[in-house]
């Protein structure tokens, strides 16, 4: 054991003196997710800001005077009126307007009779901020229309409602909102420690073969397995503390960052409580292990880095498409879902943050990830050990 302590303390002293180390594996996960939340709000601030301010090329066709008076009453809206139906979609693509509104020629008679007529609206579909703006003015007309045929009609409002819906919210706001960020959650765990364990993985590998220094180390009257060890254990570390890290760092900032809703922001509070956390970090730890094992097989036999993240880079569509499909609705942590590597922390994180966690379910995702890290381990050692390809 002691052995394996010496390992690891030289290659934590031989990562840690490089200051870029340092930076990327401690300093940027610990400042990166407040920094993150508080651009994404600015941003999504600044961009809500700028569409309510921009103005809108709207083109009318046959518009009755009331809905002009409506479009006009919002100074950001320019309107073009034409006497008859033109080329639209060529206009929108030019540019000139950015939606046209076209009415029916005897829409006043249609209107008169209580009759029921079409509007049509041409529109390019990407346009998002023009085509919100848009449907709420046919809205708003199309309300100030019914109004006016129910006085006419002299309905009582009540009648025209044969019911309205009260929706009675039966699970807790921590399980709802866990449910729908929960999935987030493991990506900036789970990438972040790939990263870390990347960097780590290939420089006590391939970079000892760059520096020469490999010779030595296996020169040392210690097995080669543990050495592997160490240099997984440290490759692990430097995975695991930035996704620590970046665990502190959603904390500090939920609690520091003003605009965050403070109902969202107490569900988050008790979500993010110490027996979820140690649920997750307990997950986070047998996986940064078998990261770091299948990383160092991988860049076992790469002679310079280049070729090394060669090798390990693919590995990240393995890791992707899983937390893809772990935000996706209808995919539940079941049985089926229960050992599928990376797809069950994601789903998994989702119940831990909801509250609905089956804690016989957690045991298997925690034993089938300690079996993965073992077997990553293993095959690491065995690429290790094979002295034509460590040491070429």
């Amino acid at each position: 054991m002691n052995d394996l302590f010496i390992i690891i303390k030289k290659e934590l002293t031989e990562l840690l003196r490089d200051k870029k180390t340092i930076i990327n594996s401690i300093v940027l996960p610990t400042v990166l997710v407040p920094i993150l939340i508080f651009g994404a709000m600015k941003v999504t601030e600044m961009i809500q800001k700028s569409n309510e301010e921009k103005s809108v090329k709207i083109g009318l066709v046959n518009a009755p005077k009331n809905f002009y008076n409506l479009v006009a009453a919002d100074t950001l809206n320019k309107i073009t009126v034409y006497e008859e139906v033109r080329d639209f979609k060529q206009l929108i693509d030019d540019e000139t307007i950015q939606t046209a509104i076209v009415f029916p020629s005897d829409w006043d008679a249609q209107m008169n009779n209580l009759s029921t007529s079409e509007v049509q609206i041409f529109r390019n579909g990407s346009k998002d901020n023009v085509n919100g703006r848009a449907t709420k003015l046919i809205e708003i007309y199309n309300a100030q229309l019914k109004a006016a045929r129910i006085t006419t009609l002299e309905i009582p409002t009540e009648k025209l409602t044969p019911f309205t819906e009260n929706y009675v919210e039966v699970g807790e706001q921590k399980e709802v909102i866990g449910k729908r960020i929960g999935g987030f959650i493991p990506y900036l765990f789970i990438l972040t420690m790939w990263g870390g364990c990347l960097l780590a993985a290939v420089d006590l590998v391939t970079g000892e073969k760059e520096r020469k220094t490999i010779e030595t180390t296996l020169s040392l009257p210690i097995s080669k397995f543990k050495v592997l060890l160490g240099k997984t254990i440290v490759a692990s570390l430097l995975g695991f503390i930035p996704a620590l890290l970046n665990l502190v760092g959603l904390i500090v900032g939920l609690k520091l960052i003003d605009g965050i809703p403070a109902v969202f922001n107490d569900a988050i509070g008790e979500m993010l409580n110490f027996q979820s956390i140690t649920m997750i970090l307990l997950l986070l730890i047998p996986f940064s292990l078998f990261l770091s094992g299948l990383i160092i097989a991988l860049v076992a036999g790469a002679t310079s880095f280049k070729e090394a993240q060669s090798k390990a880079s693919p590995i990240i569509m393995l890791i992707i498409i899983p937390l893809v499909l772990a935000l996706m609705p209808g995919i539940e942590l079941t049985w089926s879902t229960v050992l599928i590597p990376v797809l069950n922390i994601g789903l998994g994180v989702k119940e831990i943050m909801a509250g609905t966690i089956d804690m016989t379910q957690y045991a298997v995702i925690l034993l089938s990830l300690l079996a993965f890290a073992v077997g990553a381990v293993y095959f690491s050692y065995k690429k290790f050990s094979d002295e034509n390809a460590i040491l070429k």
